[in-house]
């Protein structure tokens, strides 16, 4: 991979990125959070609000003709579908992902970033603040970048790739959104691999420990919005992984009046099936 450090492109995002990582970890040092609820009980903090001003700032700037769809545009009137069903172009953005870990304090939450064309993820950009690293993906070249993902942390860069499943199989589960990995996925699993362990995070982070081969399989059952999948999709797909919906369908994006995501499962192409047959066993259940 071309040394994407000098990519303008990236550089731009990745200012944009560590900016809302700074006003985010200012708040997170204060001892009020300054929590408040949404009209869906969600909650929300000044930090969300806060990255979503610098994140709108900065991609506006760098792309004035692409609009930007974000978690919090709410706050401001979100856009209707008959308006956004018109963008073949869109930023798709959760300026605070993980809201309750960081409300909790457990340092598990990231920021997101994606741009979609015409329903598909072509470029994602997640960056975890407590930590200080950062993941990139681009699944189609767009403004020279190349196709690829690859992660960074201070000035060390490397490409990633998800990695042939080996024991133990490492199962991402939620850390505030049960249940855990069900027992007869498990079962299923050990057919063929006789340790499966679960590693609990919050938000992308999941997904992206898969795209680097630390991890081999997350699975989710319940509510996500496209904010919270799209980056990571992104990478994931760049990195040779998939996020698909139980029948191996790739989520599309900004295609539907609801910002809703279905079920869905991450992982390398050697598990998908084990997956997709647990579901067609237990889909009565679903």
């Amino acid at each position: 991979m071309q040394d994407i450090s000098k990519h303008p492109i990236f550089q731009a995002l990745q200012k944009i990125i560590h900016d809302a990582a700074d006003v985010i970890m200012d708040i997170y040092q204060r001892a009020d959070l300054g929590i408040e609820q949404k009209q869906d009980d969600s909650p929300v903090t000044a930090a969300d609000l806060a990255a979503h001003k610098v994140i709108l700032a900065g991609l506006q700037a760098l792309t004035p003709n692409i609009p930007v769809l974000s978690e919090e545009s709410s706050e401001e009137g979100q856009v209707t579908f008959e308006e956004r069903s018109k963008w073949p172009m869109l930023w798709i953005v959760d300026p605070l992902d993980g809201t309750k870990e960081f409300i909790k304090r457990n340092g598990e939450f990231s920021i997101n970033i994606a741009l979609v064309e015409n329903g598909a993820p072509i470029l994602g950009v997640v960056y975890l603040p407590t930590t200080t690293e950062g993941y990139f993906g681009v699944t189609k070249a767009w403004q020279d970048l190349p196709v690829g993902a690859f992660k960074w942390q201070g000035d060390e860069y490397e490409s990633i790739n998800v990695r042939e499943p080996r024991e133990p199989i490492i199962a991402m589960t939620s850390r505030s959104h049960g249940p855990a990995l069900p027992a007869s996925l498990k079962n299923k699993l050990k057919q063929s691999y006789e340790q499966v362990r679960e590693l609990p995070k919050g938000s992308s982070i999941k997904g992206c420990r898969i795209a680097e081969g630390i991890a081999d399989l997350h699975l989710r059952r319940g509510p996500t919005s496209e904010w919270d999948t799209a980056a990571q999709q992104a990478i994931i797909e760049a990195a040779g992984g998939m996020l698909v919906t139980p029948d191996g369908k790739p989520f599309r994006y900004n295609q539907r009046e609801t910002l809703l995501n279905g079920h869905f499962f991450v992982s390398g192409a050697e598990l998908a099936p084990y997956v997709m047959n647990w579901y067609l066993e237990n889909e009565e259940e679903e």
